[in-house]
């Protein structure tokens, strides 16, 4: 569709009338309020809204102080006029002052390496993590839900009231001791292992060749995961001992629509769909009678790039590069939306 104002409007999600939108681009295509993520965040108050474009460089580090919303445009783009993703180094949260926290922030659509606590030892609670791509996660307080994202390694904290779910990983989650811990509808790769997990309720799931020896921990309830092995021979008893569950069950089979390596890294995973099959032991097999693995349960894998759901520009090309004084720019505009 051709406009003759160019207007680039990024609000379909719901957003208090006091809060403000901050756009921020560090690239040379297309411009917004600020470069630096890191100085967007300073100028932002309680409760605003800051979108990150894609870009070909890191933003860098940065640290939030305060209840804010960051989204990205994605991890691993695709169907964009240039498929820029969201990257970030390292995300810290502010634990230092009781009037600064971050508690309560939402964090989506975005490539970055870790996220820890900086600057102290009060609790940050009441995070989100959704669409992300990251190699490490350390929660520092409770009531986080960590949904739909491709992560190495978690650390749980033995804070309650925590859900991960819809996710792929590829190393460990650790040091869980809560009964209010919720894991479920996950995919886990490459001998990924619990550390210390115990009290959790880890359901629907599928366990990609798991090392069985390196479940550590007792009294969690495992109901109806799937562990794939590429040999029968492999075949490990779940639930792991001093644990109780039902319906945990081995196979050989793929069980996706398409061939997926059980080898696989967690970047090649973004690539793949982890659909099941109609013939797949998974299908319809969860405990509330959806699909196991990132397609089933409450909160279903949107997509595997990390874009979020709001409307997204898909390219933007000027139609008249000649302009003539007090003449008019034309522009066309593509957009879609996202689920």
């Amino acid at each position: 569709m051709k406009k003759k104002l160019l207007s680039l409007v990024f609000a379909a999600i719901a957003i208090s009338a006091n809060a403000t939108i901050r756009t921020v681009n560090n690239g040379t295509v297309g411009a917004g309020q600020y470069t630096s993520v890191q100085l967007a965040v300073d100028a932002s108050a309680v409760g605003d809204t800051i979108y990150i474009h894609g870009s070909q460089t890191s933003y860098g580090d940065v640290t939030l102080n305060k209840r804010l919303v960051l989204i990205g445009a994605g991890h691993n783009v695709t169907g964009t006029q240039f498929n820029f993703k969201t990257l970030l180094g390292t995300i810290y949260l502010s634990q230092g002052n009781s009037t600064t926290l971050p508690t309560g922030s939402t964090i989506k659509g975005i490539n970055f390496g870790s996220l820890y606590g900086s600057g102290g030892s009060l609790l940050v609670k009441n995070i989100t993590l959704e669409r992300n791509y990251c190699s490490y996660i350390s929660i520092l307080g409770t009531g986080w839900i960590i949904r739909n994202n491709f992560v190495g390694s978690l650390n749980v904290g033995s804070f309650k009231n925590t859900i991960i779910s819809n996710n792929v990983m590829t190393s460990y989650i650790a040091n869980s001791d809560q009964p209010s811990v919720i894991i479920t509808n996950n995919i886990f790769l490459n001998n990924t292992y619990f550390s210390s997990v115990s009290y959790a309720t880890i359901t629907n799931n599928i366990f990609i060749e798991p090392a069985y020896v390196n479940f550590s921990g007792s009294q969690n309830t495992w109901n109806k995961n799937i562990m794939i092995y590429a040999d029968p021979a492999n075949y490990q008893t779940f639930p792991p001992a001093n644990n109780t569950g039902v319906g945990n069950l081995n196979t050989s089979d793929n069980q996706f629509t398409t061939t997926i390596p059980l080898n696989i890294s967690l970047q090649d995973a973004t690539a793949k769909t982890w659909v099941l099959a109609a013939s797949s032991i998974g299908f319809n097999y969860g405990t509330d009678g959806t699909n196991v693995g990132i397609y089933g349960g409450s909160y279903p894998m949107p997509n595997t790039t990390g874009a979020t759901n709001i409307p997204q520009v898909t390219s933007m090309d000027l139609q008249n590069s000649v302009i003539p004084q007090n003449g008019t720019l034309t522009i066309e505009l593509k957009a879609r939306g996202q689920q």
